[in-house]
């Protein structure tokens, strides 16, 4: 059951993350208050007070942090890093352990690749064509001619020049 009134609309998950933090402060940074004490335990020098031993408390990501993780994210997934390797390095980096929320930082990046891919085909395709023209330039020079009419093949495959087949079908006996 939602605890959101029900005129108001999800929320979106990057937005979630960008505010999770309660405060914060001029700079971006987090603002968060530290673990309480015990407040029913009088503080002494023999008795000490007691903080959350299972745990301990780190700031929330910021907004800018959020971001950066996210963009991070977008790079090892680009990498093709195999998840355990993913989960590692969000350990080291971030300080996350939580496989969940790596999960939901690995989510939002790839919806975030998804979009840019979506409202930037056109710039990709000049990247790949670039790329390809690249391959091909080295395959010539490297005398392996089928390599090169492969990148070729595939350069009119993406600039909309070559629908057809290659190959006409081979007649059924």
């Amino acid at each position: 059951m939602s605890l959101r009134a029900p005129n108001q609309a999800a929320a979106d998950p990057v937005e979630e993350l960008r505010f999770a933090p309660a405060e914060q402060d001029s700079d971006g940074e987090a603002v968060w208050e530290p673990v309480a004490v015990d407040p029913s335990r009088p503080i002494s020098q023999t008795n000490p007070p007691r903080r959350s031993p299972h745990h301990a408390q780190t700031p929330r990501a910021t907004a800018g942090e959020v971001e950066r993780r996210i963009a991070e994210a977008q790079l090892w997934i680009a990498q093709r890093l195999p998840l355990v390797e993913i989960r590692a390095k969000a350990g080291e980096s971030w300080g996350v352990n939580n496989i969940k929320t790596i999960n939901r930082y690995l989510d939002l990046a790839r919806e975030r690749m998804v979009e840019e891919l979506i409202t930037d085909r056109r710039r990709h395709q000049a990247e790949q064509i670039f790329a390809l023209n690249e391959c091909a330039r080295r395959a010539m020079d490297a005398e392996q001619f089928s390599a090169a009419v492969g990148a070729f093949r595939v350069i009119a495959e993406i600039g909309g020049l070559l629908r057809a087949p290659i190959k006409p079908p081979e007649p059924r006996a």
